[in-house]
């Protein structure tokens, strides 16, 4: 679980997230005016500091192809998985159809893990207890992370409001910006904004 935001342990400065989730388009064809949701995949992220844009992100967390191997071989068996997604409540069969489209792609990917702010490979994970990140701006400050769980029982993203979450193609460059969820007779699907890097590390 992402933290709510991190903090300077000195001078409290507060570090947000300018974004929270991100998915794969993961079609055979272009991506279009819209997307069904059989056609996109959550990335997998991790918070990360950004070298290049020197801010807080979320970046990829792309595992070496065995541990997805594993993790498909796990739900075959029915076996809970957490990587590269939660399968806590399905069956063997749900479990091993939703791994599978991430082992398909893990097979196939080539780049190295980026940070999805800007598409660079300059970052620094924010999950982990050392290195400790320096505020740069502060003399004695350390920037940790603040967790908050809070509920929500109303409806879910690009109802009520756009969504505006970041869609990306399988080598992690950015493409598109899901907006409006759109009901229709064969399930749910995604009206689609194209979208690039605002700065361009990568």
């Amino acid at each position: 679980m992402l933290p709510n935001h991190f903090v300077c342990t000195a001078c409290f400065e507060q570090f947000q997230f300018g974004f929270r989730e991100a998915v794969y388009y993961v079609g055979t064809t272009p991506l279009g005016a819209s997307v069904p949701d059989q056609e996109l995949l959550p990335v997998p992220v991790r918070p990360a500091w950004c070298k290049d844009c020197n801010g807080l992100c979320i970046a990829e967390d792309i595992a070496p192809l065995r541990a997805f191997e594993d993790a498909y071989g796990a739900a075959r068996r029915g076996q809970r998985v957490e990587y590269p997604i939660e399968t806590w409540d399905a069956d063997a069969v749900h479990a091993a159809s939703s791994v599978e489209p991430y082992l398909r792609w893990r097979m196939a990917r080539r780049h190295v893990a980026r940070a999805l702010c800007c598409g660079g490979t300059r970052f620094q994970f924010m999950d982990v207890e050392q290195p400790l990140l320096k505020h740069a701006d502060c003399e004695h400050g350390f920037v940790e992370p603040r967790y908050w769980i809070g509920s929500y029982c109303g409806p879910g993203p690009g109802v009520r409001s756009p969504a505006n979450i970041l869609v990306f193609d399988a080598e992690g460059e950015r493409i598109a910006l899901l907006t409006w969820r759109r009901r229709t007779e064969s399930g749910s699907c995604w009206e689609v904004e194209s979208s690039t890097y605002i700065h361009t590390c990568g």
